[in-house]
């Protein structure tokens, strides 16, 4: 048979191109005589740069900016990651070294930027970015590569929906939504404008276009082809939930397997039953609770039914 692996990153454990070799070679302990097929994604957060220049070529430019804290580093902005050793300050981190990578990038004379906007530390609302970034030449074109689908504020805005995972406090979730609402951007409403703690909004504000950055990385890695005859496909992320049907490669993954006709199977190394209910009303798409990714290949191809069969939910 011939399956393809299509994961996003699992933060902290994974990148995307790590989990889909892991999970190959899991799958090829009970089954190497199948084809398997491997497609890292990402969806706007970390590893989008990674995704895109190995679906389309290309070099790496290094620039020198502030982290989220204010340190000077290479490339990485206003990532969670980069400031991961500190203590959490979801008040004081900012999206400045966002905008002076964009700057950078529009020094270099770039005529199309897309800013992968996901994994932030940050809910400033993009005001940081604002203030590295100068006037945006005529004629240049900006993405916003979203990794999720909220909305700037409220239950299920940028500080309400994901303050917590940066460490703020309830107080500070309401401090931060007050800070953000003051911004009265006129994006404020639209689908992704709380993504990266508020940069989607600023960036549509600037006149970006905002796009899924999952659909943005699955197009241009030509996922759609590579599925085509497929029996399985085996998408992942670290934790299944909510969020991943706000617009999460694994929800997107499941969607394009669905309209092809291709069974699906997501991996997390944790999933939420609410979560894993509904990627299975809407999509068809099993769940497996995993962290150990070469043993869910491992156990995915014991378990797998000839082709033709549903897979079952594990």
């Amino acid at each position: 048979m011939r399956l393809v692996i299509a994961p996003d990153k699992l933060r902290g454990t994974y990148t995307a191109a790590e989990a889909a070799a892991a999970l190959a070679a899991g799958w090829r302990e009970q089954r190497p005589r199948d084809s398997i097929g491997q497609v890292p994604l990402a969806d706007g957060g970390e590893g989008t740069a990674a995704a895109l220049l190995a679906a389309a070529g290309g070099r790496w430019q290094e620039a020198s900016v502030h982290d989220a804290a204010g340190r000077q580093r290479t490339a990485d902005a206003c990532g969670a990651l980069a400031v991961a050793d500190l203590p959490p300050d979801p008040l004081g981190v900012s999206s400045l070294g966002a905008g002076e990578l964009l700057a950078a990038a529009l020094a270099s004379g770039a005529h199309t930027v897309v800013v992968g906007v996901g994994g932030t530390a940050s809910t400033d609302g993009g005001v940081g970015l604002r203030e590295a970034l100068p006037e945006i030449p005529a004629g240049v074109r900006l993405l916003a590569a979203l990794d999720v689908e909220n909305p700037l504020l409220g239950e299920h805005g940028a500080a309400a929906a994901y303050g917590p995972q940066k460490g703020a406090t309830p107080e500070q979730v309401e401090l931060l939504e007050r800070r953000l609402r003051s911004l009265a951007l006129a994006s404020a409403g639209r689908p992704g404008a709380g993504a990266g703690g508020g940069i989607g909004g600023m960036l549509m504000e600037l006149g970006a276009s905002a796009v899924s950055g999952a659909d943005l990385v699955i197009e241009r890695s030509g996922l759609a082809a590579r599925l085509s005859g497929a029996s399985l496909c085996i998408t992942a992320e670290g934790r299944i939930d909510a969020t991943t049907l706000r617009g999460k490669v694994v929800a997107r993954v499941a969607e394009l397997s669905s309209r092809l006709g291709v069974g699906c199977v997501a991996v997390g190394g944790q999933v939420e039953p609410e979560a894993a209910a509904e990627l299975a009303a809407r999509f068809a798409c099993a769940t497996h609770c995993q962290g150990d990714l070469a043993a869910a290949g491992r156990e995915l191809a014991r378990l797998r039914p000839p082709p033709g069969q549903r897979q079952p939910v594990v």
